[in-house]
């Protein structure tokens, strides 16, 4: 799933509610309004529920990303795949292989999971140009205000 590289740039694991707190200040890096308790209540509800997935990048054992995912069950035609509700990496860790790193994890996940397609919406806005970078060199195509990669 990784290099050495990578591996020596940043540690994953399932993210737990005792980290809330950390979660929470990554979310507000993005300005992304959240609170300790209102996370650590996500978390708790999503805790034993397959359809949702959370991931933790470490580094030096501080919290530098994080992914959010949610499996979306087929409706009609319409494919099983996995949302990328949530993507954030430090500021100063971008660059690093960590967002890759995160992003690969979650194809992991959606393919584990049974999905052919990860997807991501809402990020339409002038100080997200460089997140879309991102996720084309990541492999992802743009459709409308989607992003979407067959896995």
């Amino acid at each position: 799933m990784t290099t050495n590289v990578l591996e020596k740039t940043a540690s994953l694991r399932v993210a737990s509610c005792s980290d809330a707190a950390a979660l929470t200040e990554l979310m507000r890096k993005l300005s992304y309004p959240t609170t300790p308790s209102v996370m650590r209540e996500q978390l708790e509800s999503r805790e034993n529920n397959p359809n949702f997935q959370t991931y933790l990048a470490e580094k030096d054992g501080k919290a530098v990303g994080m992914i959010s995912l949610r499996l979306i069950p087929a409706r009609g035609s319409e494919a099983q795949m996995v949302q990328i509700a949530g993507l954030i990496v430090n500021e100063d860790c971008r660059g690093c292989g960590i967002g890759r790193l995160l992003v690969e994890q979650a194809e992991t996940w959606a393919t584990e999971s049974g999905c052919r397609f990860l997807f991501l919406t809402g990020i339409n806005r002038e100080d997200r140009i460089g997140a879309h970078e991102f996720y084309q060199h990541a492999g992802f195509e743009k459709f409308g205000c989607k992003f979407i990669k067959a896995l």
